[in-house]
């Protein structure tokens, strides 16, 4: 595992050093974890930007349509999402679709959408610094610890530690 998460950020730091798409790194990532929706962003003057985003082929055209815009630009107002809440917390945070639970009732309707259980949203630290966040949605549920949360922690880890966002 650790070798493919080494390829992954290879390919990652590439695709963000040529200004080109990080979608197809995304995807892999998606196919490796099992996901439905997975996206990146990176976080400045109190806003999330996408970077990138990719969703399942089986996932409704309008729905992946409609969520890639709606976090285009996301204002780290909107904690009713994971994407933000990770950034303002600073600490991976769990969707479910019990959104009333985790507070997160903008992630459970997106999760609803996309026909899935769960979503982790984990942020990207360089140094001390919150800069971003990796995020993915899946039909199962894992807990902290389990190996695709601990494999998508790793990947974010390393996305901060080779500071490939401060580029974007």
């Amino acid at each position: 595992m650790e070798q493919q998460i080494n390829e992954i950020l290879v390919q990652l730091e590439a695709a963000l050093r040529g200004k080109k798409t990080v979608v197809p790194v995304l995807a892999q990532i998606l196919g490796l974890l099992e996901g439905r929706a997975i996206g990146l962003w990176c976080c400045g003057n109190n806003i999330l930007r996408q970077v990138g985003f990719h969703a399942v082929k089986e996932m409704d055209v309008e729905i992946r349509k409609q969520f890639a815009e709606f976090t285009r630009e996301v204002p780290l107002e909107n904690t009713g999402l994971g994407i933000v809440k990770a950034i303002v917390e600073k600490i991976p945070a769990t969707g479910t679709l019990h959104g009333e639970k985790s507070g997160l009732e903008g992630s459970s309707e997106w999760l609803r959408k996309f026909e899935a259980q769960q979503s982790y949203a984990v942020p990207i630290f360089e140094g001390n610094q919150v800069v971003g966040v990796l995020a993915i949605s899946t039909r199962c549920i894992h807990q902290v610890g389990d190996p695709e949360w601990e494999t998508l922690t790793k990947i974010a880890a390393g996305i901060g530690k080779k500071k490939i966002l401060g580029m974007f």
